[in-house]
C-alpha cells in the first residue's frame, strides 16, 4: 500500500441523511470546480463530465482521458487527478497506465491523503518520482490512521511507451488524493459489532470510495471483523466464521445481500442480530433504505426480535452542583434527584460520574458510590490523588491515581476490587480515564514525556462480564500543552482540552477512526462533559462558567457552576 424482511432501521436517522446528502451533493458539485488535486494547476483546461452513481454518491465527476501525444509529466498529473474518480474500478485512471500494469495495478490498496501539492521530480525519460507529505493513510480494510510524522514520503512512478503513447508501467499500489479531495471521494461508515452481552451495536469506523460497489465494501469489511484493536474480545459479530458475500445489488432503496449458505444453521436469534448487524452497517450508504438477507438469492426469513442499542444516550440537561444543589440544570437552576443529591451534596464531590445505576463520586479522601434507594455512600476507593472516578453499564466503578496511571482498579457492586492490566506506552501521569457508554471502550488522557497522549482501548472481560485488560492503545489526536480532561462525545467521537501557559487552550474533536477537528479556544476551561453529539458538549470553566460552542467561540449559558458531572 502506499505509504422481504421488513427494515428496522430508524426513519428519523435515514430522513437527517437523505437531507444531510442533498446538501452535501450541492457543496461538491461548486467545489468540484474550484477544489484542487494537489498537482499544480498548470497544462490545458479540460471539460468534465457530470454523472450519477447508484450506491453512495449523488454527483459524481469523471476526469478526462489521456490527451495523445502527452508527455510522461502530464501522464503522471493525469493519473493522479483521475485517481479521484472510482467509478467503473477505476477506469479512466487505469488508461494513464500501461496494458500489463492496467490488470496488476491496485487501486483499493489504500489511501495516502496528502497536506499540500506534490513536488515532481525527473530522474531520467523512464522515471519521475514525486514527494508528498501525509496527513493519513487508509488501508485496504478502511481504517483511517493519522499520520504521527510531517516527513515527506517520496513515491516512485516508471514509464515505458506503448503504441507510441507515454504511459505508466509500474507505480506503488493504492492512491493518492489531497485533503479536500479525499473528503468529495471517501466517505465514512461505521461497521456495527456487538458487545459481548449483546445488548450494544458498537461503532468501528472504515472509509470507502463513493461508488457503485460502496455498499459491497461495507459489508465484505463486515464479515471480516473488527478492526484489530477492537478484535481482541472486546466485541463480537453474530456472523459464523467464514461467512462470504456476493455483490450487494440495491434496487428501489433494497440491499440485497446474498451470504454464504453456512448462515442457514444458525439459531433464528444469531439470523436477528445479524440483520441488524447489516442494518446499522449500511445505514449510512445513501442508496440503501433497507436491507434484505439472501443465500443463493433466496430471500432467508427472519423475524423481528429485541432491538439492540445503538449510540446510548443521556440526559440532554447537564448534571451540575450549583449553589450547594447538585442535580439537572433546568431554567438556570439544578433540579434535584430524590434519595441521591442529598447523599452526593453531603460527601463535599470534587467530581461525579452518573449512570442509571449508580453515582460515582470523587472526593478528597476518596471515591464513593451512591446507590439511588441505598442508606449510604459507599468508599470503594480511598488511594490519594484519584482522578474522575468512571461507570460502565455493568455497574462497575473504574478508578485511577492520578500518578500511577497503571493502577486502574474496576470495583464491582459487591466491593470486589478488580486490577485491570494496562498498558499507556509510557505515560507518567493520567488526568482523566472514561468508560465508553457500551462499555467496550476506555477513553484516557496521559501525559508522556512531557506531552498530551490521549488514546482509546478496548476493554477486554472475562466470561462474567468481570474487566481483565485494557487492549493496546490507539494514539488520537489532541491539542499541544497541558493535558486537561477528556470526555466521550456519542459513540465514535470524543473531544479533548489542553491548556498551555500563554492561554492558548485548545479543544479537539476526534472520530475515532476518523478525522480530527478543532473545536475552537475556550478561556480558561478546566473540565468537558459530552451528551448526545457535538451540539450538546458541555465545558466548565475555572470561573464557574457552564459554556456551550456556538459557531466558532463558546458562550456562556449558566453562571455559578462549581461541577460538571460526566453520564453514562
Amino acid at each position: 500500500m502506499i505509504g422481504s424482511t421488513p427494515s428496522r432501521r430508524r426513519v428519523t436517522r435515514r430522513s437527517a441523511r437523505r437531507v444531510a446528502l442533498a446538501l452535501a451533493a450541492a457543496v461538491t458539485a461548486v467545489l468540484a470546480v474550484s477544489g484542487c488535486t494537489g498537482i499544480p494547476n498548470s497544462g490545458a483546461v479540460h471539460s468534465q463530465e457530470v454523472s450519477s452513481t447508484p450506491d453512495d454518491s449523488d454527483v459524481i465527476l469523471l476526469p478526462p482521458d489521456p490527451v495523445s501525444g502527452a508527455n510522461q509529466s502530464q501522464i503522471l498529473n493525469g493519473f493522479l487527478q483521475a485517481a479521484a474518480s472510482p467509478q467503473g474500478d477505476y477506469k479512466v485512471a487505469r488508461k494513464y497506465l500501461t496494458s500489463d500494469f492496467s490488470k496488476t495495478w491496485d487501486p483499493n490498496a489504500g489511501v495516502l491523503i496528502d497536506a499540500g501539492q506534490p513536488a515532481e521530480t525527473t530522474l531520467s525519460d523512464t522515471a519521475m518520482n514525486i514527494s508528498v507529505t501525509p496527513l493519513a493513510e487508509v488501508d485496504a480494510t478502511g481504517e483511517y490512521l493519522e499520520s504521527s510524522s510531517s516527513a515527506a514520503v517520496t513515491l516512485p512512478f516508471t514509464f515505458a511507451q506503448e503504441g507510441g503513447q507515454w504511459r505508466i508501467s509500474a507505480a506503488n499500489p493504492g492512491i493518492i488524493l489531497e485533503q479536500l479531495r479525499f473528503s468529495q471521494v471517501f466517505s465514512s461508515h461505521p461497521l456495527y459489532f456487538y458487545d459481548p452481552t449483546y445488548t450494544y451495536l458498537v461503532p468501528d469506523v472504515r472509509w470507502f470510495a463513493k461508488d457503485e460497489t460502496t455498499s459491497t465494501r461495507v459489508v465484505k469489511a463486515l464479515l471480516a471483523g473488527p478492526a484489530p484493536w477492537l478484535g481482541q474480545g472486546a466485541v463480537v459479530t453474530a456472523f459464523p466464521d467464514g461467512t462470504e458475500n456476493s455483490p450487494v445489488v440495491v434496487e428501489s432503496g433494497r440491499a440485497n445481500v446474498d451470504l454464504s449458505s453456512q448462515i442457514l444453521s444458525q439459531t433464528p436469534q444469531s439470523l436477528q442480530r445479524m440483520q441488524y448487524q447489516l442494518d446499522e452497517s449500511l445505514s449510512t450508504v445513501a442508496s440503501v433504505a433497507s436491507v434484505v438477507i439472501t443465500v443463493n438469492q433466496n430471500q432467508v426469513p427472519i423475524a423481528a426480535g429485541p432491538t439492540p442499542t445503538v449510540n446510548p444516550r443521556v440526559n440532554s440537561q447537564p448534571l451540575v452542583d450549583m449553589a450547594n444543589v447538585f442535580g439537572y440544570l433546568s431554567n438556570d437552576a439544578p433540579v434535584p434527584i430524590p434519595g441521591v443529591s442529598d447523599k452526593v451534596q453531603a460527601l463535599a464531590p470534587l467530581s461525579v460520574t452518573s449512570s442509571a445505576r449508580v453515582f460515582a463520586v470523587g472526593t478528597a479522601i476518596g471515591v464513593f458510590a451512591v446507590q439511588p434507594g441505598a442508606n449510604d455512600a459507599v468508599l470503594v476507593d480511598n488511594r490519594p490523588n484519584l482522578v474522575p472516578p468512571s461507570l460502565d453499564p455493568a455497574g462497575y466503578v473504574w478508578t485511577v491515581p492520578a500518578g500511577s496511571p497503571g493502577d486502574v482498579h474496576a470495583y464491582g457492586s459487591d466491593g470486589t476490587v478488580h486490577p485491570v492490566a494496562v498498558n499507556w506506552d509510557g505515560a507518567q501521569s493520567i488526568v482523566s480515564l472514561d468508560v465508553s457508554r457500551d462499555g467496550t471502550r476506555v477513553l484516557a488522557f496521559t501525559l508522556a514525556d512531557g506531552a498530551p497522549k490521549l488514546v482509546v482501548a478496548a476493554v477486554i472481560r472475562d466470561k462474567d462480564g468481570v474487566p481483565q485488560r485494557l487492549g493496546d492503545p490507539v494514539i488520537l489526536a489532541s491539542g499541544p500543552g497541558t493535558p486537561e480532561d477528556a470526555t466521550w462525545v456519542d459513540d465514535s467521537n470524543v473531544a479533548s482540552l489542553t491548556a498551555s501557559a500563554s492561554g492558548d487552550d485548545r479543544i479537539v474533536l476526534q472520530q475515532i477512526g476518523g478525522i480530527s477537528s478543532n473545536l475552537g479556544v475556550p478561556v480558561s476551561a478546566v473540565s468537558l462533559s459530552g451528551a448526545n453529539d457535538v451540539s450538546g458538549l458541555w465545558l466548565l470553566t475555572s470561573a464557574g462558567d457552564l459554556q456551550q460552542q456556538r459557531g466558532s467561540g463558546w458562550q456562556t449559558n449558566t453562571k455559578g457552576v462549581s461541577l460538571l458531572a460526566t453520564q453514562t
